[in-house]
């Protein structure tokens, strides 16, 4: 058995937190700002859930999107804090539904009308390709799918490329992507 010596702390005042030594560019792989579902695990909602509901434990957890799901966690679609913002809840509201009986699964974007990177596709792509694309399709999130395997794979968020850029982020603000395009846009 080896004897472990304990040292003194007196001359430490920095704690290593994921991402200190991983920098970010423009220029960096995908995989920089990729969310593999292979690793973490994916945030997702059932489709019964309260809309509200949804909404409150969306910001409790500062998290934009949620993946949503059925009873047999199949995959129905997602909603994002855009879909579930009090103009689209008074629009529910307007068609005769009580704000008390909103459910996620109205206020949804369905899988069908949804559209996503190709895995394959984004291995030799930069963060700066992906978010010419996500400017160009106005999108903030984006699935990525293995369609070798018939899976979601992972998200791509610009909330995590903002971060992973150390872009400021104003909080209370609504930051679309196009705001977050021209913050980057200008640093280049």
């Amino acid at each position: 058995m080896k004897n472990l010596q304990l040292i003194n702390l007196e001359a430490v005042d920095n704690i290593v937190y994921p991402g200190t030594y991983d920098e970010t560019t423009l220029l960096s792989s995908v995989s920089h700002i990729f969310t593999d579902f292979k690793y973490v695990k994916p945030l997702i909602i059932e489709a019964d859930t309260l809309a509200a509901d949804a909404l409150n434990l969306m910001a409790k957890a500062h998290v934009q999107m949620k993946i949503v799901i059925s009873d047999n966690n199949d995959f129905l679609g997602i909603i994002s804090t855009k879909e579930l913002s009090e103009q689209s809840m008074v629009t529910e509201v307007a068609k005769g539904i009580e704000r008390e009986e909103i459910l996620v699964r109205d206020m949804m974007l369905s899988r069908h009308t949804l559209q996503a990177f190709d895995l394959n596709s984004l291995q030799n792509a930069s963060v700066r390709d992906v978010i010419t694309s996500l400017k160009s399709y106005n999108m903030s999130h984006c699935l990525v799918v293995d369609r070798e395997n018939h899976h979601i794979r992972g998200v791509i968020s610009s909330s995590d490329i903002a971060r992973k850029l150390h872009l400021p982020i104003v909080i209370n603000t609504k930051m679309s992507f196009k705001m977050l395009f021209e913050a980057i846009a200008d640093n280049i």
